[in-house]
């Protein structure tokens, strides 16, 4: 953690041409309790560049600062560093012109890397032929060195974690506007790593997202990328090499699109079932999804108060709904949740488990200590005693690599990331707050007597202070101390 080592938050393009993006992005779309309740039936709505900024800023985007170098985003991240990049490949955008873009969330614009049409291209690299008919597709990157700088080789962890938060977010936008989206995780990782021009190593790919459905416009022909023409700018002064970090990549590389379509195809018995639609609590506000996330901010105090029913049973059932991702099969999980329930009305303190249904109830124990279990599991940090319930979203590792080989992993940790982000959000449509931690991996799974494997943990509770909500595009709300 050399101070003077510290990677830059933000990547940029030397020399490329940028695209402003709409900032006049005020709150909008579907109720928040309706979007992350899967209620709002796809309209399919023209994706034109507003629309894109706001997925960009509502997942992706700058809403708070604090300092001369201190940004806070959208969607949650370990340590706020944010380990992530995403690209547009714009097709049928409306005020936009064909091509591939980098997002610079600090500007709030689309750096111009490539113009037209490399829709094809990346249905090549995913073996999928409908995302060469998608007007859009966006693609989401890690650098595992942003996050490695400060915890080492488990920052390869948060780099899918903070993914699966971001798509949290994006997923829930979306919904909020009737836009539907599909998650790929099965791709030749060398072809899209190509087609951003990025190498596969210090940056690497993580996830194409496509938006709105397949029209008939598809992608014609392949159009052939220049040499890359804008370079990246430094990410920080003398990168560490972390050989774990670039094995476990790597062991998830997919390498022809014969594989992806025999990966995608591979079969998880088994598995927990997961629905698009939950119901929702009776009492609550049209508040829409976008104000949510403004509002959401990382809870770092919580009281010891007991929480009412529905933080726990609707903001649980929210977040564990079915992702719409090709490597999760329709109306299944790769997850399970073990639940520390410390002070929610109408249930007893004890050790649970969330899976296929509500939480079901393993051990009972006095309430100090639950407390205490939690406390220590979240490697001591008082939040993951001090919460209502502490969630431990985990997945029978063994299953998972049986089925998707290494690269299960990945999408287990990914899945992981969305739930704590939706998680989050449905505590703050209620008023309330959570915050990931890190934890003791093995302990976890002995504490709950389960063979499956702890991929993150989320504390949700009654937080001592609300954070004042983020600002729009080009005016984040500044934090004193």
């Amino acid at each position: 953690m050399d101070p003077s080592n510290r990677p830059q938050p933000f990547k940029r393009h030397l020399g490329a041409p940028l695209h402003a993006l709409p900032r006049d992005l005020p709150p909008a779309g579907a109720p928040a309790v309706a979007a992350l309740s899967g209620w709002v039936p796809p309209s399919d709505p023209s994706i034109d560049d507003e629309l894109l900024a706001r997925l960009l800023f509502y997942s992706a985007g700058v809403t708070r600062t604090a300092g001369d170098n201190l940004w806070f985003r959208a969607a949650p991240s370990a340590g706020n560093l944010h380990p992530l990049e995403v690209y547009a490949v714009a097709g049928e955008v409306a005020g936009l012109d064909a091509g591939l873009y980098h997002f610079a969330p600090e500007v709030f614009g689309l750096e111009a890397l490539a113009a037209g049409d490399h829709r094809l291209a990346l249905a090549d690299a995913t073996a999928d032929p409908d995302v060469a008919a998608s007007p859009l597709a966006l693609v989401v990157t890690g650098l595992p060195w942003r996050t490695s700088w400060k915890y080492g080789e488990r920052g390869w962890r948060h780099v899918y974690w903070d993914a699966g938060t971001l798509l949290a977010n994006l997923l829930a936008v979306a919904e909020g506007h009737g836009l539907p989206v599909r998650v790929r995780l099965g791709f030749v990782d060398a072809a899209v790593s190509g087609l951003l021009g990025v190498d596969g190593v210090t940056e690497f790919p993580v996830a194409v997202i496509t938006c709105g459905r397949p029209t008939a416009n598809a992608a014609a022909e392949p159009v052939e990328l220049p040499a890359p023409q804008f370079p990246p700018t430094q990410l920080s002064p003398a990168p560490a090499d972390l050989p774990l970090v670039n094995q476990v990549q790597q062991a998830g590389e997919i390498t022809t699109d014969d594989d992806v379509n025999g990966w995608r195809a591979a079969a998880v018995a088994g598995l927990p079932r997961a629905t698009d639609v939950v119901d929702a609590p009776v009492a609550v506000g049209s508040e829409p999804i976008e104000s949510v996330i403004l509002r959401r901010g990382s809870t770092r105090r919580i009281r010891r108060q007991l929480a009412p029913a529905e933080l726990l049973h609707w903001a649980m059932a929210a977040a564990t709904r079915a992702v719409p991702a090709d490597a999760i099969p329709t109306g299944t999980t790769l997850l399970s949740h073990e639940v520390a329930i410390h002070a929610v009305h109408g249930m007893e303190p004890g050790l649970y488990q969330q899976a296929d249904g509500p939480p079901q109830l393993r051990r009972p124990a006095p309430e100090p200590r639950v407390r205490a279990l939690s406390r220590r599991l979240c490697l001591d940090q008082p939040l993951g005693g001090d919460s209502a319930f502490t969630n431990f979203a985990c997945a029978d590792l063994n299953q998972v690599l049986d089925g998707y080989g290494e690269r299960g992993y990945r999408v287990a940790q990914l899945e992981a990331g969305v739930a704590a982000g939706r998680l989050q959000l449905a505590a703050t449509t209620l008023g309330h707050g959570g915050t990931g931690l890190t934890f003791y991996d093995q302990d976890i799974s002995e504490a709950f007597d389960t063979r499956a494997a702890c991929m993150l943990a989320v504390a949700i509770g009654l937080p001592t202070y609300r954070p004042k909500p983020g600002g729009l595009p080009g005016r984040p709300r500044r934090i004193t101390r």
